[in-house]
């Protein structure tokens, strides 16, 4: 082979490569100078596109095994905090009040966290339940908001516990504004 045609050859396999690796486009995925940069993300879906997205039986309303379903599993993660009407569905204005409400601290009812970490169904919670379905604030306080010290939490120590707790939420609040 002369000089000249494994000059050529090196020349196009060169362009080849090169046209291949920006052909791929950015890293990561990005569009590029196509309108697509990396600040631009999709929007947020709204309330009815989760809704139908979610729920799969098509009755309009995500129950809890739907809302397992969710991959990112925020949903089901606050199912009961999103569920305000406690009829174990959520609805679309149920849905549509928890994205509105993100950034409001979320009320929390005593009576759905014993439902959902009550495993031995006394209406009661111990420290092993709560640690092992990651209740982190009810583990880390559970001897203060045991006040009858049996051990267990019961409904009354849990809704004294969660209304001081928003108590405590809104003080901290005034103080910021001030």
């Amino acid at each position: 082979m002369n000089n000249n045609n494994l000059k050529t050859t090196i020349t196009i396999f060169s362009m080849l490569l090169c046209f291949s690796l920006f052909a791929q486009g950015p890293p990561g995925g990005g569009q590029g100078g196509r309108g697509g940069g990396k600040g631009q993300q999709r929007e947020k879906p709204d309330a009815s596109e989760i809704l139908d997205k979610l729920d799969t039986n098509r009755d309009n309303l995500i129950d809890k095994d739907e809302a397992a379903a969710d991959k990112r599993g925020k949903i089901a993660e606050d199912f009961y905090e999103i569920d305000t009407n406690d009829d174990g569905f959520i609805d679309l204005e149920e849905l549509k009040d928890s994205l509105n409400d993100r950034k409001k601290p979320k009320k929390i009812s005593a009576k759905k966290i014993i439902e959902e970490v009550d495993d031995n169904g006394d209406e009661t919670l111990n420290e092993l339940e709560v640690a092992a379905k990651g209740k982190k604030a009810l583990f880390e306080n559970f001897r203060e908001i045991d006040t009858n010290e049996d051990g267990e939490l019961d409904l009354e120590e849990l809704k004294v516990f969660f209304k001081k707790d928003a108590d405590d939420d809104k003080k901290s609040k005034r103080k910021k504004r001030d």
